[in-house]
Parts: structure tokens; sequence; C-alpha cells
């Protein structure tokens, strides 16, 4: 149980920095808060392991780890003008 909270709170730190950037802080969420527990519970069944394993808690853990990477690395929202068109506005 502590495991799913920690992952819940990991989620969030996540969600967070994707919002500050300009990125859908809900979007992250609903992607990365149901498929940690699914693959805490389907990677056990295809594989005959333990739930406990390292392995499993390794492999949860690494979406939040791919969410926080995909959150530094995209670029936020970016205005939908050229660059003649943003010249013009400031008078340039």
């Amino acid at each position: 149980m502590t495991g799913f909270v920690l992952y819940g709170v990991c989620a969030a730190i996540v969600a967070a920095i994707a919002g500050k950037r300009g990125l859908s802080w809900s979007a992250y969420l609903l992607v990365m808060l149901p498929l940690g527990p699914a693959i805490a519970i389907l990677f056990p069944l295809f594989t005959q392991g333990s739930a406990n394993s390292p392995t499993t808690t390794a492999l949860v853990f690494c979406i939040p780890l791919t969410g926080l990477l995909v959150a530094l690395f995209s670029k936020g929202q970016t205005p939908l003008t050229s660059g003649t068109e943003s010249r013009e506005q400031k008078g340039a």
C-alpha cells in the first residue's frame, strides 16, 4: 500500500512540473495514475513472478521517470504567430 501512495506522490510531482512548463498536467495524471498499478498487477501475472519483486517495482517507477523526462524535454505552448506577424505587433 505504501508503494501505491509513493507512486501517486511521484505522479503528482511530475504532473506539477508538466503544468509549470505549460503542458497539460491532467493528461500526465490520467496516463500515469492507472498505468502504474496496471503494470504492478499484470507484470507478475505474465512472468509468473512476485508482485513484490525489485523488477516489478523498478518497472512501475520507470513510468513517472519517463513522464518526468518527457515533461522536461517537451516544449510548452508556443504562439501560433509567425515571425513576421509578431514583429508587426511589436511595431518593428
